[in-house]
């Protein structure tokens, strides 16, 4: 018989583990940045990480773009190659 509680814990680690990329994600933004990003605001697709803020805060985060994209290559296995 098909057992759903195995099937849907698959489900459940893929999504923790997502939440908790972010987190080491925001955590690094805002070591680099001093800015203080909500995990609602952020979004990754296809290697690419969207912000959802204000044009000041996009701003200082291309200032320090090149940083922040370097310390994320090494903490994380989640392949991100730009910041938008």
């Amino acid at each position: 018989m098909f057992n759903i509680e195995k099937y849907l814990e698959k489900f459940s680690k893929e999504i923790r583990s997502a939440e908790l990329h972010k987190t080491k994600i925001l955590e690094i933004i805002q070591k680099h940045t001093q800015l203080h990003i909500l995990p609602k605001n952020m979004e990754i697709k296809e290697a690419v990480l969207h912000i959802k803020e204000s044009p000041a805060v996009k701003n200082k985060l291309f200032i320090n773009k090149s940083k922040i994209l370097e310390e994320i290559s090494l903490s994380i296995p989640v392949k991100i190659t730009d910041i938008r």
